[in-house]
């Protein structure tokens, strides 16, 4: 049995995730040093790493001495702007944060990982229902979305790819928006469950996709949105 690696350990869903699989062997992963309120035993490892430093990811992944059973990649980023103020830079960096460096983890990658493995991606709803001022980062997402339908085409039946694509939830990434509590309780409305979501409603789905239970599932996109990608309920 491989070790099961959580890029972006440090965040709300990659910390949930870490959590509910603690006893796996896991290798975390975060660009920012860990706390301690992170899992701790012997099975797990942990690095401070950006996936946007190419060499040192590849330095990385070079020393990757055992086989890889699942990848989760709860990394990504926020960017909410009209189009006509979303320049070329501000695309090129979007696909930097939320797929070229995936792209390059998974390249380099790829050959150690298990037969009968599995890799998680998190896309978002805004990929495939329009929100004002996403135009940027639901291209980015969208971009996740075409390769891990590839993928699951390309590496099936060894490796399973799956994607799940979540509303606005509480996390470091969008507290600048949701550490204003009226404005979240507004938001929160919008969504038939009437909340906005948590890393545990995330993380749960991402821990059962990673995991064996799950070995008939792939190529599917998962919406975990309480309800607002598909639901007018006022």
């Amino acid at each position: 049995m491989g070790k099961i690696i959580i890029i972006g350990a440090n965040g709300a869903v990659g910390k949930s995730c870490a959590s509910k699989l603690n006893d796996k062997e896991l290798v975390l992963i975060s660009r920012s040093n860990f706390d301690d309120n992170n899992p701790k035993n012997s099975q797990v490892l942990e690095h401070v790493l950006d996936l946007n430093d190419y060499a040192k990811t590849a330095d990385f992944i070079n020393k990757i001495d055992y086989e890889i059973s699942g990848i989760i990649f709860a990394i990504g980023s926020i960017s909410l702007k009209p189009f006509s103020n979303t320049k070329i830079d501000d695309f090129k960096k979007l696909m930097d944060d939320n797929f070229y460096n995936i792209v390059n983890f998974l390249n380099l990658s790829i050959n150690k990982m298990a037969e009968g493995s599995s890799v998680v991606f998190f896309s978002t709803i805004a990929a495939i229902r329009g929100f004002k001022n996403h135009t940027g980062i639901a291209s980015a997402k969208s971009a996740l979305l075409g390769l891990s339908n590839s993928l699951a085409a390309d590496y099936s039946p060894k490796i399973r790819f799956n994607t799940i694509s979540p509303s606005l939830s509480y996390s470091k990434m969008s507290d600048f928006i949701t550490s204003n509590e009226k404005v979240a309780e507004g938001l929160g409305k919008l969504h038939p469950m009437e909340r906005l979501g948590k890393g545990n409603d995330i993380a749960s789905l991402a821990s059962f996709l990673i995991s064996s239970e799950s070995s008939w599932i792939t190529g599917q996109n998962f919406s975990v949105d309480g309800g607002r990608s598909t639901l007018i309920t006022k």
